[in-house]
């Protein structure tokens, strides 16, 4: 299961990276209170979002194939939780680099 997480976090990363939403909306791209601030906020979100997106999708591949070598009757439990820390982590990596990108207003740091 967290292999086809894997390809679908790839699928969307490639897509957002291609097409990332070029309007601040409520449905699609990565929507946060910064990451909202203004247009030039949400372009970086977007642009670096997808990029971890792909990475994540290539760890939870990988992590497939690792695991299904290694434990062989891997419990969803498990998978799950191993999914959930990863999106936590890349959502807080996405909100490190906007702050340090950007001041809490949506203003460029210098």
């Amino acid at each position: 299961m967290i292999g086809l997480v894997g390809i679908i976090c790839l699928v969307l990363g490639f897509i957002f990276k291609v097409l990332p939403p070029r309007k601040i909306n409520c449905i699609y791209g990565y929507r946060t209170n910064l990451s909202m601030k203004n247009q030039d906020v949400w372009n970086e979100a977007q642009k670096y979002s997808a990029i971890t997106l792909i990475i994540l999708g290539f760890i939870y591949v990988a992590l497939e194939f690792l695991l299904n070598h290694l434990i062989k009757n891997l419990s969803i439990g498990f998978e799950n939780i191993l999914i959930l820390i990863g999106f936590v982590i890349m959502i807080f990596l996405d909100e490190v680099h906007l702050t340090k990108v950007f001041k809490k207003d949506g203003s460029r740091k210098l």
